[in-house]
């Protein structure tokens, strides 16, 4: 099968590119900039899905039977935009355009890398996620557009992804900041209160290989672990050689100060934060949880190991 990547350099892009072609199919990566970092037979083909024209998307995406959205979503606006407007700009109608392409080169199967807050949405709508950040409220709109962008022909699989741990050569994991913000010097660290899930990156890539060969339809929420968020600070800092002496639960109050303080640091740096500080102090004082079982009975793919991603 030949598959189009689009963001195949990116932290989880790399393991779905290396997955598939371990698999044998044959892949090509749509990158903005010049790849590294990926097998010697991968196809490279350089442009941004914000600004390709119609007929250069369509010769892009011409001769491919899948699709894989890896590309990362924005978290920030530039200062002063209308932050509705720019994420449906930079995480909606992207995607869209790619999958019409798709759809109209006549692909029959194509995966996107969603997020947890869809999970979270459908089945804890009292959290008001969607009316309550333009980013979730993006993230969401995602899935939506997707499924309205092709035919019936075309299967969409949406994986609906926590937060990721794992390393890939010349990505961060979105883990490995937050942990360092926590610790407080070599005494001990700050965490969240409430619990979330987390999943590998390679078991993210098995189950976008696998989403595509089944031609999986739905939406599918990936998990390896559910964890307090006290255990999966304490299980990074250990792995990294720091294992905290004590460690303080922060009450959704201090939360928003943190949080607060981050979003004006970015405002000095010319970037909005999509989402209310006091909500997020809120959501993370919760139980953010997936069920495993349903990547696993649906892609037949199992748990990773947390530990070796932690690592």
């Amino acid at each position: 099968m030949k598959v189009l990547v689009a963001g195949g350099t990116g932290f989880i892009g790399q393991h779905i590119v290396r997955e598939l072609a371990a698999r044998g199919h044959d892949v090509t990566v749509l990158v903005r900039t010049p790849a590294t970092n990926l097998p010697a037979e991968v196809e490279v083909r350089l442009g941004d899905l914000t600004d390709l024209s119609e007929e250069r998307l369509d010769t892009i995406v011409a001769g491919h039977q899948g699709i894989v959205v890896a590309s990362a979503a924005a978290v920030a606006a530039p200062r002063g935009a209308d932050t509705a407007a720019f994420f449906h700009d930079a995480n909606v109608a992207p995607v869209a355009r790619l999958l019409a392409a798709g759809s109209r080169a006549r692909c029959d199967r194509a995966v996107v890398l969603g997020s947890f807050y869809a999970t979270l949405q459908r089945e804890q709508p009292e959290l008001r996620l969607a009316e309550r950040s333009p980013y979730i409220s993006s993230r969401i709109e995602q899935a939506e557009y997707a499924r309205a962008a092709v035919t019936a022909e075309i299967s969409v699989a949406i994986l609906e992804l926590p937060y990721v741990a794992g390393t890939t050569p010349g990505r961060q994991s979105p883990l490995e900041p937050m942990m360092r913000g926590m610790l407080v010097g070599d005494a001990g660290m700050f965490v969240y209160p409430g619990t979330t899930a987390v999943v590998t990156v390679t078991q993210t890539a098995r189950a976008a290989v696998a989403a595509l060969e089944r031609r999986a339809k739905g939406n599918y929420p990936l998990v390896t672990a559910n964890l307090p968020w006290a255990d999966l600070f304490t299980r990074l800092a250990t792995a990294s050689g720091r294992p905290p002496k004590r460690i303080w639960k922060l009450r959704p109050s201090a939360i928003e100060l943190l949080l607060r303080w981050e979003g004006i640091r970015q405002r000095r740096h010319g970037f909005t934060l999509g989402f209310n500080p006091a909500h997020w102090s809120e959501l993370h004082a919760t139980a953010m949880v997936l069920d495993p079982d349903i990547a696993r009975a649906e892609l037949g793919v199992e748990p990773d190991d947390l530990d070796e991603a932690l690592r």
